[in-house]
């Protein structure tokens, strides 16, 4: 017979980590697992513990990371005069030896490790208590992960945390646990469950796969630039043929310079060009986004759009920038929106004209010490651009 599955009764609190009963979270405090009375602290008092909770889980990682010695130090020196900052510096000192250990405590270590015996157990044979308190472990921890990265751990992300879980369950309980097929199902139950939480308390929680898509239709997804990116866009951008308008393909510098000026955009003003994933291969295949941009001394929206050649003569680079224009119209609520060309470039202007806007005007870019004249095109929000 199958035992009952225990409904759980609280949560681990993730400001001052303690468990308390279900009664004890309210509201959005329940999702974020912060109970009623830290949620009534001061805010500097609640971000001073939640480090205090870090630099614990940092130290008695085995091994310490980069990461995790780079956080104590930086702690140590910012925080110095909080209570967090003197709690950093103490395990430093300790971890670096610049503390004496009691002897009794060494002594009681020895006692310690010849009393006990590890045991290796699979986590669908763990008993009930044991069990139960590592599912709010896993639980509290990818709680804590989508609070502070606002998506949902996968791949790496996901594995770390798993490996910490059972880490914290073998130092307490003497347990070796092997993960299988229980757990893995545990695990997507929990991030299910999450998810469900925070979506009856009013918040959307994605992959960060999910989560950097801002437009789809029906061949393409449009999604926020990473640095992962790099590679792929090199071999798109250092093509002359490609970046035709700037006159010269662009260098790995060159490249990186404009992922970084992306991912400015986005942060100042949430958005910029984006890439341009066609759904069938998952290739990048170009770029399509929108920029602001002053023409003629006129503050604007800009639509751009880049399109590998490998792909030219297919529709997506009309597609991309018709799902950017409807973006900019509806999500942004932006009147118009402006294209500027070089009139020579007649796929692109194909391109505009399919999309309804029109020649407005014309203006120099001076780049590389060069005058390069191009013409703008203008859509505004009340025509028919959607053909």
């Amino acid at each position: 017979m199958v035992a009952k599955k225990k409904k759980q009764q609280g949560h681990y609190c993730r400001i001052c980590s303690e468990y308390k009963a279900n009664e004890q979270f309210s509201g959005k405090g329940h999702s974020r697992h912060i109970c009623k009375e830290c949620r009534s602290l001061p805010d500097d008092v609640k971000a001073d513990m939640v480090r205090c909770n870090e630099v614990e889980r940092a130290v008695f990682k085995c091994p310490m990371s980069r990461q995790d010695w780079e956080l104590l130090e930086k702690y140590a020196k910012k925080y110095k005069d909080k209570e967090s900052g003197q709690f950093a510096q103490d395990m430093l000192d300790m971890k670096r030896g610049n503390q004496t250990p009691d002897e009794d405590m060494e002594e009681d270590d020895v006692l310690i490790e010849g009393i006990y015996e590890e045991e290796t157990i699979p986590f669908a044979e763990l008993e009930d208590d044991i069990r139960y308190q590592l599912e709010e472990l896993l639980a509290d921890n990818i709680n804590e992960f989508m609070i502070h990265k606002n998506y949902i751990p996968e791949g790496k992300e996901l594995k770390d945390i798993n490996e910490w879980v059972m880490k914290e369950t073998r130092d307490t309980f003497f347990i070796k646990v092997i993960p299988d097929a229980a757990y893995d199902s545990l695990v997507e139950e929990t991030i299910n469950r999450l998810v469900k939480e925070w979506k009856e308390d009013g918040f959307e929680i994605k992959t960060y796969s999910a989560s950097l898509v801002v437009m789809e239709t029906e061949r393409l997804l449009i999604r926020r630039i990473t640095r992962k990116d790099m590679d792929a866009l090199l071999a798109i951008m250092g093509k002359p043929e490609v970046m035709y308008a700037w006159e010269h393909g662009f260098t790995k510098k060159d490249v990186r310079k404009w992922i970084n000026r992306q991912l400015t955009r986005y942060r100042k003003d949430g958005f910029g060009y984006f890439a341009v994933i066609l759904k069938e291969s998952g290739a990048l295949i170009g770029q399509a986004g929108l920029m602001n941009s002053t023409l003629n001394g006129n503050e604007t929206v800009e639509l751009g759009y880049i399109l590998d050649n490998t792909y030219w003569h297919n529709g997506y680079g009309t597609e991309a920038a018709r799902a950017c224009l409807e973006y900019a119209f509806g999500e942004l609520e932006l009147k118009t929106v402006c294209c500027s060309i070089r009139p020579e470039n007649v796929a692109s202007i194909r391109v505009v004209e399919r999309l309804g806007m029109t020649l407005c005007d014309n203006h120099t870019i001076i780049y590389n010490e060069k005058e390069m004249p191009h013409q703008i095109y203008v859509a505004t929000n009340s025509k028919s651009y959607i053909l």
